[in-house]
C-alpha cells in the first residue's frame, strides 16, 4: 500500500474514533464499507509506525485481550435418599456440601 492511501485510511480511522459512534453507524453515515473500516482500524497502528519511520519490531506486541466469561455454577454433587413408610414414598436429592444438615434431618426423621 502506498503512503497516500495509508494516510487517507488513517484519516478515516481518526475521524471514526473521534466521532464516538459505533462502527456500523459511522461507516454507513460516511459511505464506507464496515469491513474496510474494521480492517483499517486493525492496521492503523502498524501503518502509523511505518509513516513515522518506526521499525515494526519496536512496536509493542499485540496481546490478546482477556475476556471475562461467566461460567454457570457447577451443579453440586447430590446424595439421593429414598424413604418408604407404608404407601408413602419420599425421594430427596440433597447437596453433598450440606451433609451436616442432612445428618441432622435424618436423625430427626429416625425418631
Amino acid at each position: 500500500m502506498d503512503r497516500e492511501k495509508m494516510e487517507r485510511c488513517l484519516e478515516q480511522v481518526m475521524a471514526y474514533r473521534a466521532s464516538g459512534l459505533k462502527g456500523n453507524a459511522w461507516a454507513e453515515a460516511n459511505g464506507v464499507p464496515l469491513r474496510a473500516l474494521s480492517s483499517w482500524c486493525a492496521h492503523a497502528q502498524r501503518w502509523q509506525a511505518r509513516l513515522d519511520g518506526v521499525s515494526a519490531s519496536t512496536l509493542a506486541p499485540k496481546v490478546g485481550g482477556f475476556v471475562a466469561a461467566r461460567v454457570p455454577a457447577a451443579i453440586a454433587a447430590t446424595v439421593r435418599i429414598e424413604l418408604h413408610a407404608g404407601s408413602t414414598r419420599v425421594e430427596l436429592h440433597w447437596p453433598v456440601a450440606n451433609a451436616q444438615e442432612l445428618a441432622a434431618w435424618l436423625r430427626e426423621v429416625g425418631r
